[in-house]
């Protein structure tokens, strides 16, 4: 099945659009204003017959923050998804071989334009393109007799809700190009200092670039060398040196985490983020490096 997603706080609209296979397509959720966050599917369609994997995508959308429709036609990487979609992989959450069953649509300012296959444990990004502007009539989005920019201005306020991120937005405009630079890997992977992780197991990375995975240890070779984004979440149950077993769920400055990569990370420089537990004054503090 197919879904939709455009990024938190730059609310956006699909007008109209399709997955292609061979002998037919899925349609993509429209109609709707979106900003439910990059690679993380807002609805979908219930679908009843299986199809073969995606070639090609469609897409209509507007972006309020722009005022500005795009639109585009995409040649898919059929190859790399049939092969995910063949090979599946181990789901820790039902305990058996599971394969990606739906492929999120993200559309975000500047014509960006992602797709990403979705498991009940993964999300993997399989394409990235660039839409064009166009032009289209306004009545495709409302038959509201209100003025254009005033529905587009109620529209951002509703997304934004504060004064303060509606007046920051009006400030500096959308940061055209960002869901690119999301999209820099690096050749990184996080270590545990003072914690026992349950399961020997991260339930849950989420990253910038809409991404998501969980990983085992010991890493094997092949997932020790692979290169990943950014995270912005991490999720695991572990057990601090002494202590009883706790849920943490970190949340990682966005401008702080892309400094410190950026600086540490080049000339694919291989990082280790820490997460270092220590006992203080009875309690179990978190340090990150």
């Amino acid at each position: 099945q197919a879904s939709e997603s455009a990024p938190e706080k730059y609310v956006m609209r699909i007008v109209a659009g399709s997955l292609g296979f061979d002998g037919g397509s899925r349609s993509i959720p429209s109609g709707s204003s979106i900003d439910n966050g990059w690679g993380t599917g807002a609805s979908s369609h219930v679908v009843e017959t299986p199809a073969p994997p995606p070639k090609t995508l469609g897409i209509l959308f507007f972006s309020y923050h722009e005022n500005q429709f795009y639109g585009g036609r995409f040649e898919l990487p059929y190859d790399k998804i049939a092969k995910l979609m063949k090979e599946g992989h181990y789901s820790p959450k039902t305990d058996k071989h599971i394969t990606y069953d739906t492929f999120v649509v993200g559309v975000a300012p500047g014509g960006a334009v992602a797709v990403w296959a979705e498991s009940l444990d993964k999300t993997i990004e399989v394409f990235f393109g660039q839409a064009e502007k166009v032009e289209e009539e306004w009545s495709v989005i409302t038959s509201n007799p209100m003025p254009r920019e005033t529905y587009i201005e109620r529209r951002i306020k509703e997304s934004l809700k504060t004064p303060e991120a509606i007046a920051t937005a009006k400030k500096n405009g959308p940061p055209i190009g960002l869901w690119s630079r999301y999209r820099t890997r690096y050749n990184w992977q996080p270590v545990f200092t003072g914690l026992t992780l349950k399961n020997e197991r991260i339930s849950t990375i989420k990253y910038f670039n809409g991404e998501r995975d969980y990983l085992d240890y010991p890493l094997d070779k092949a997932t020790a060398a692979s290169t990943r984004a950014i995270p912005s979440e991490m999720v695991f149950v572990g057990a601090p040196t002494g202590s009883k077993e706790k849920l943490v769920e970190l949340y990682f400055n966005e401008t702080e985490i892309f400094d410190t990569f950026k600086k540490l990370g080049g000339n694919n420089q291989a990082l280790q983020l820490e997460m270092r537990v220590v006992t203080e004054s009875g309690k179990n503090n978190f340090t990150i490096h």
